[in-house]
């Protein structure tokens, strides 16, 4: 449908946003697709799970015109103004040459595995002295106040979607971005002080705390000495000195003969539409509400993190 599309509209350029993992897969697909067809248009790449290696190593390959990574949207302008302009060919041959590179050193590398048998063996010995949690079982928290989370933001990541790069609170000294970082900062409080204010966004999450034991490199859940779900963990088979660990070895395994316990959540931040004013859009602008409420989305499940520690009655390690 998107080639269908970008045919019938004529368009001078693709771009594929992959958000989810199997959106990787995808992207290799379409790539495959425009060059079957004979198509010529620039594919730009981007999106949370894309990077410039998987591009260069999975997508341009299938593809004879210009593929090209996009770090993120606010790049985007640039990128097409070269490829839609006089010196199009020198900057799609640069990309290529770039992309080429990235791929024979990629080919280079080398690493030595170990067979899975071999791994297993070499599974770290643990010692397991699990804690209680208070309640087992599925705990919800409904519209937690906005005000109870603003302490575990982390805004570092904010002002890097500004191409502020630079740790936080440190860059709101910064001798070269300081000051627009400061203003860019009072902005953001002046925005979650309206949010919390007009009760825009809602915050909820799911705590769930089940009695779980190792069965090999698989997690059993169990629910009233009943196994309900079982995750299978990947162990690791780098030869490396040390062990191979797989997440499975964190719980003490059914032979133990020691109940241990697994935990679980589920965040999310919404927004509740009909309490969103218009002038906070209108104030703030798009890109400045969407950052913010994802700092709040971000870093909800670390306000989780804390709120587990009231069932286990411990500080849960980082």
């Amino acid at each position: 449908k998107i080639l269908e599309t970008a045919i019938e509209k004529n368009v001078d350029i693709i771009g594929l946003s992959g958000l989810i993992t199997p959106s990787l897969d995808e992207m290799v697909f379409v790539a495959k697709e425009m060059e079957r067809r004979g198509m010529k248009l620039p594919l730009l790449i981007g999106g949370a799970t894309t990077s410039k290696a998987h591009t260069a190593v999975k997508v341009e390959p299938g593809y004879s015109s210009p593929v090209i990574h996009v770090l993120d949207a606010s790049r985007a302008v640039g990128v097409v103004s070269k490829l839609l302009g006089s010196e199009k060919e020198v900057f799609a041959s640069h990309i290529r040459a770039e992309y080429t590179a990235l791929r024979e050193a990629r080919a280079e590398r080398t690493t030595r595995l170990l067979t899975l048998h071999d791994a297993r063996k070499n599974a770290p010995k643990l010692e397991y002295a699990p804690i209680t949690p208070k309640k087992l079982g599925r705990t919800v928290l409904s519209n937690v106040p906005l005000e109870t989370l603003t302490d575990f933001i982390d805004w570092t990541p904010f002002f890097i979607a500004w191409e502020m790069k630079g740790a936080y609170p440190y860059i709101l000294n910064d001798p070269a971005l300081g000051t627009q970082a400061n203003i860019l900062w009072n902005d953001a409080q002046n925005m979650l002080a309206k949010i919390m204010l007009e009760k825009s966004f809602i915050a909820q999450a799911v705590i769930g705390l089940y009695t779980a034991n190792a069965v090999g490199d698989d997690i059993e859940i169990l629910e009233q000495d009943t196994v309900v779900s079982t995750f299978h963990t990947l162990r690791q088979q780098r030869e490396q000195p040390g062990e191979n660990y797989a997440l499975s070895d964190f719980i003490a395994p059914r032979d133990s003969g020691i109940t241990d316990y697994c935990g679980f959540f589920a965040v999310l931040t919404y927004l509740r539409v009909l309490n969103l004013p218009i002038g906070l859009v209108i104030n703030f602008g798009a890109p400045l509400l969407k950052d913010g409420v994802r700092r709040l989305v971000n870093d909800r499940p670390r306000s989780s993190h804390v709120e587990c520690t009231f069932f286990t009655d411990t500080r849960l390690p980082e």
